[in-house]
């Protein structure tokens, strides 16, 4: 029973890696409210490289990052990533 797990943790490595950009970023939009830009940012660049790891991994090995064919999924992760980006910096000024 160990061993499947190891082997799922192995498999889905790209997506957790993402799963923690993405967590981190939440937690630390709970802990320090007032900084929401800084979270704000790591969340996009979270959404950007899981973009980038869908283009570039196959499909075996980019795990539950692959939803959808690998183009629709990288399209999303930059829509997604972009418009949080783009959302956080208009509101800078």
């Amino acid at each position: 029973m160990l061993g499947r797990a190891w082997r799922w943790i192995a498999e889905q490595v790209a997506f957790l890696i993402v799963l923690a950009g993405v967590a981190a970023a939440f937690v630390y939009l709970l802990v320090q409210p007032g900084h929401w830009r800084r979270g704000t940012g790591a969340l996009s660049v979270a959404l950007l490289f899981a973009a980038l790891v869908r283009l570039v991994l196959p499909t075996a090995r980019a795990g539950m990052l692959a939803v959808r064919h690998r183009w629709a999924d990288t399209f999303c992760y930059l829509l997604l990533g972009g418009l949080v980006l783009a959302v956080d910096i208009r509101l800078r000024n």
